[in-house]
């Protein structure tokens, strides 16, 4: 009788043992479900979207890939010759601005990723370390050696440019990426947060954020996904606003969120699925 009550025990033991196993091997396949159950189904290396919904996916292989609202692919581009790309500029829909920060390179393309003009900002500066369109159809980009922001022309040419950024307290600042909208700059440093310019180059004020992934910026407000959440500040209230997100946040392999039409777009390493509203 002991004994039979033993092998009983035993039983038990890998019967429950097996259950866990199998818990577990459908909790991981529930996850592995949610990051390929993707609207666009590319792993994205970055990720943007325009101010018309359509979506640009630089993928693993380094190649641009421009998508409709709809999830439909619409055009490709691949070249690695100037390395990886470093940022994807949408500012203006009918002049992307792609930027190989280690060639110091710039490409821009039309809303069908044909190739329209390309400059070698190495022939100007030492190094550039972030670049955008500008309102007027120039460009911005950010020296860090001469510790100033500047507006060229197309062919290179300066412009305009900023007094020493150092003396509006931008000491030791990191910028990766610049956004014009609406006559306002902006100017990110991941670690240190925002910083706004006029169009004519004129600090405005600095707005504090740590761990700063993606930011979207719309001339009146900008909306920045962190480690923490997403989150907006509003240019005209100064107001900081959190967003709830914890369904989309906690979908595996997320690397940021971006918002469009209220609808927000989760870029995992699996893919980019859209958020629908409540």
């Amino acid at each position: 009788m002991v004994t039979a009550c033993k092998n009983l025990k035993s039983w038990s033991r890998i019967l429950m043992y097996a259950c866990l196993l199998m818990l577990s091997c459908a909790h991981k396949a529930v996850l592995q479900q949610q990051s390929i159950s993707a609207d666009i189904n590319v792993k994205p290396r970055l990720a943007d979207i325009d101010n018309l919904g359509r979506i640009y996916v630089v993928d693993e292989k380094n190649t641009i890939i421009n998508f409709r609202p709809d999830f439909t692919e619409m055009y490709r581009y691949a070249n690695n010759r100037k390395g990886q790309i470093s940022s994807v500029d949408l500012t203006n829909p009918l002049k992307v601005v792609v930027f190989y920060d280690d060639f110091n390179h710039l490409k821009i393309f039309d809303n069908t990723l044909t190739l329209i003009s390309e400059l070698d900002l190495g022939d100007t500066f030492a190094d550039v370390t972030a670049a955008a369109a500008s309102n007027d159809g120039n460009l911005w980009v950010y020296d860090p050696v001469q510790f100033k922001i500047m507006k060229i022309s197309e062919n290179g040419k300066i412009m305009m440019e900023t007094t020493n950024v150092n003396d509006f307290g931008m000491n030791q600042i990191k910028v990766t990426a610049i956004k014009e909208k609406n006559n306002v700059l902006v100017v990110c440093d991941p670690s240190k947060g925002f910083y706004f310019f006029d169009n004519l180059g004129q600090y405005l004020f600095h707005y504090a954020a740590k761990e700063i992934v993606h930011f979207q910026f719309d001339g009146n407000s900008i909306i920045y996904y962190t480690k923490e959440g997403l989150c907006s500040f509003s240019l005209k209230t100064k107001e900081k606003y959190t967003y709830d997100i914890y369904d989309a946040n906690e979908k595996e392999g997320v690397k940021y969120i971006m918002m469009y039409d209220g609808s927000m777009y989760v870029v995992s390493n699996f893919g980019i699925q859209k958020m629908n509203k409540n």
